[in-house]
């Protein structure tokens, strides 16, 4: 891992105070990582975007950016998606995180090509803002006795199919889909990604059953990986609860690199699969150089507005306690339960404008 460059474009901060966050990105800087990329996730606390841009300038191991993510479970959510992209790029993030997983879609009732996204989706593809998008999952989650096998998720035909509809209408869009955007056992449709949507990039976070798919036309997927490997990112998932941040980082590099069989322990299990034998070239654009070109120049963060944020956020929390977002937001997020009260967040706010002072 020498490169001059190694970007994880998929990391998260999670529902964590800040000194598990820093833990875990000190964790990542023993890897070799040089650039990390937070991708916030609003559902899971208000302050999840000021955080992320927190790390951005209290965090000097590691080039840190970040892509905000959009309010789904407080007060916040009813502001038009429009507005509040504006305000997270005003802010200073770098890109734009979206959910549409089953249980996101089924929460908000609606997927991607629903009209409150329209103004959004337009303002991004006009100014190039990229964005990482979380479609579907794993598609034996719909198996019988697994999560989505309830009726009252979509199916992941209707989560493609609504994908592809957003794609065909904002063809401009540098959307980065998630965990490979979980084609990794139907090669043709990859391919038909690839080929049919020129501004499309898939990042490597596991699903783990991608490793295994993987070797089951290893041929292929090393062909596959070569011809678009200016489209592909390296990414892991990392987040605090994880113990095995550092394991993952070398798990998804050691795919790549390794040219024969390996083990890598990992998830608390022992990963034994074929590495795809990359060359460096191709290795270096995937682990690194496409980043620098997706991301572009690191965006300064407003301190103003950061700190209008904070005090902003606080606020609302002890004047209006009760937020019935929030609270309808523990059927999607059962974690959000435990935080009654929104003390993460309200914690945050209060350190930072402490330090502040």
């Amino acid at each position: 891992m020498s490169m001059k460059t190694f970007a994880d474009s998929h990391v998260h901060i999670r529902f964590k105070q800040l000194d598990d966050i820093r833990r875990m990105l000190d964790d990542l800087s023993t890897t070799g990582l040089t650039d990390v990329c937070l991708l916030s996730l609003p559902y899971l606390g208000a302050v999840q975007n000021l955080a992320a841009l927190y790390w951005k300038t209290h965090y000097d191991k590691m080039n840190i950016r970040a892509f905000g993510g959009l309010h789904m479970t407080d007060r916040y959510a009813k502001i038009p998606y429009e507005i509040l992209v504006e305000h997270l790029l005003e802010l200073g993030c770098d890109g734009i995180k979206i959910m549409n997983s089953p249980d996101a879609w089924r929460f908000r009732g609606y997927g991607l090509n629903d009209p409150s996204f329209d103004k959004m989706f337009s303002l991004l593809e006009e100014r190039g803002v990229p964005l990482n998008i979380h479609v579907t999952d794993p598609e034996t989650f719909w198996d019988e006795g697994r999560p989505y096998h309830d009726p009252s998720f979509p199916t992941t035909q209707l989560l493609y199919q609504d994908a592809f509809e957003l794609l065909n209408r904002h063809p401009k869009l540098r959307v980065v889909f998630a965990h490979f955007f979980f084609l990794s056992n139907q090669p043709d449709e990859a391919v038909r990604v690839m080929e049919t949507y020129p501004n499309v990039r898939f990042d490597l976070t596991p699903g783990v059953e991608m490793y295994y798919n993987f070797d089951n036309n290893l041929e292929f997927w090393h062909d596959f990986f070569t011809k678009y490997s200016d489209r592909i990112l390296f990414g892991t998932d990392c987040n605090p609860p994880k113990t095995f941040n550092r394991e993952i980082v070398k798990l998804v590099y050691r795919k790549l690199n390794e040219h024969d069989l390996f083990t890598q322990n990992c998830y608390g299990m022992d990963f034994v699969v074929r590495g795809l034998g990359l060359s460096d070239e191709v290795i270096e654009r995937i682990c690194g150089l496409n980043y620098l070109k997706l991301v572009g120049e690191k965006k300064p963060v407003n301190q103003d507005k950061f700190y209008a944020g904070c005090e902003r956020i606080l606020y609302d929390i002890r004047a209006n306690p009760v937020d019935e977002m929030y609270i309808a937001g523990g059927a999607f997020i059962p974690v959000l339960l435990k935080d009654p009260q929104q003390k993460i967040s309200t914690d945050f706010c209060e350190k930072v404008l402490v330090e502040r002072i």
